[in-house]
């Protein structure tokens, strides 16, 4: 795939959301490589805001033109992983929405499964997001029907960015994760 291609791509997607009041970048990288299966040419972005106090659910995604490109050269979905989360501005605290690997994984770790990092990037995306808002925790389910290496996977995609990730050896397709983000 060309590079200069994917760059363009890139770049008019990063001035799509900066053009858009709803949405702000959190985090870009474009960095042509020919390292597969690692993305490096991406954007996170969020359509959080702490203008609206009454909405308390919100999205970090990430986007990138790598095998996402139709035909004409234009991109097949406008963004490739999607955080969603729900937040309480009183108690400073962040709920990611249950993570379910039902079917082929969940679409968080779908990407990384594939070693092309893009649920670590929205992760990571989500903790700043966080820090610079002044949560104070992150936690949330994650549940796997498909089995218990499904479970493993995405607990692992977890922990590398530093959640904490707890199973009942009784129940060993739900774990419950967090991530403490006071100073």
């Amino acid at each position: 795939m060309d590079s200069a291609l994917l760059s363009k791509v890139l770049t008019d997607r990063i001035k799509g959301i900066r053009e858009n009041p709803a949405l702000q970048a959190l985090a870009q990288l474009d960095e042509p490589s020919s390292n597969e299966p690692r993305v490096t040419q991406y954007v996170a972005y969020t359509d959080f805001t702490t203008a609206e106090s009454k909405r308390q659910t919100a999205s970090i995604y990430v986007f990138t033109p790598y095998m996402n490109l139709d035909a004409h050269q234009h991109p097949i979905v406008e963004y490739q992983t999607q955080l969603m989360f729900h937040f309480d501005p009183w108690t400073k605290s962040i709920h990611v929405s249950v993570l379910e690997t039902l079917g082929a994984a969940s679409k968080l770790a779908f990407f990384d499964y594939q070693n092309h990092g893009l649920a670590t990037v929205a992760l990571q995306a989500l903790i700043g997001l966080g820090r610079k808002n002044g949560f104070h925790n992150i936690d949330g389910v994650v549940s796997s029907f498909d089995g218990h290496d499904d479970l493993l996977r995405i607990s692992d995609v977890l922990q590398r960015v530093g959640f904490t990730v707890q199973t009942d050896p009784e129940n060993p397709h739900v774990g419950e994760y967090s991530y403490g983000l006071s100073a």
